[in-house]
């Protein structure tokens, strides 16, 4: 009895106290960004994180991702570079977005980008903690769709021994064709380029959903 109310206290947390649907962007980001819940269920090299619950990894390739949640394909980079070398970004609010803003959150940064394009397709773009999703969903789905982003990124924790022993040493390898996490897509047809290139990965899962750490 103990262990089912223990399974289901945990459920509460992980997903939140708010009503994604009925809330604002604004209270889904910071009901995620400041809470102080940290799962993992997912591991990698260098890193781990939470994986919500409905949300799959589809295929990996080094630090490129590709998640599903069953209607949508989430596209992730992990920018342990950048992560390994601190680097700064100060993002600056577009008028001419759907929406546009700043995330941070003690020492994590990053920005929330919206675009509408003419097929009714709203472009999402989150770089948050030294990574990036994009995913491309109608007007409906666009609450679920950030809070299940911003849960993914929020979750992310760099194992600093892990990339010290991999990127001091030259393990790691990158070219000039890395996606940069600092961009934001200024068309649709950049983000259609970019799902081309990466939709064509193995699967390489390491997820599991019965496993909380």
């Amino acid at each position: 009895m103990k262990r089912i109310f223990l399974i289901v206290v945990l459920c509460f947390m992980v997903c939140g106290c708010i009503n994604v649907n009925k809330s604002s962007i604004d209270e889904i980001l910071t009901d995620s960004l400041n809470s102080e819940l940290k799962f993992y269920n997912t591991q990698r090299n260098g890193y781990k994180y939470y994986l919500p619950k409905g949300v799959k990894s589809l295929n990996k390739n080094d630090y490129n991702e590709i998640l599903s949640d069953d209607t949508y394909k989430y596209y992730m980079y992990v920018d342990v570079l950048s992560y390994y070398n601190k680097v700064r970004f100060n993002y600056i609010k577009k008028t001419s977005a759907y929406y546009s803003n700043v995330l941070k959150y003690d020492d994590k940064f990053g920005y929330l980008e919206i675009k509408k394009f003419q097929n009714k397709k709203y472009l999402i773009e989150i770089m948050y903690n030294y990574a990036k999703i994009e995913v491309m969903v109608e007007d409906k789905d666009i609450n679920k769709t950030i809070a299940n982003a911003i849960s993914i990124l929020s979750s992310i924790e760099y194992n600093d021994i892990v990339l010290e022993n991999l990127l001091g040493n030259n393990k790691l390898s990158f070219s000039n064709e890395e996606f940069n996490i600092f961009e934001t897509a200024e068309t649709e047809s950049n983000y259609l380029n970019y799902v081309e290139k990466y939709d064509n990965y193995e699967s390489n899962d390491n997820h599991d959903n019965d496993f909380i750490n």
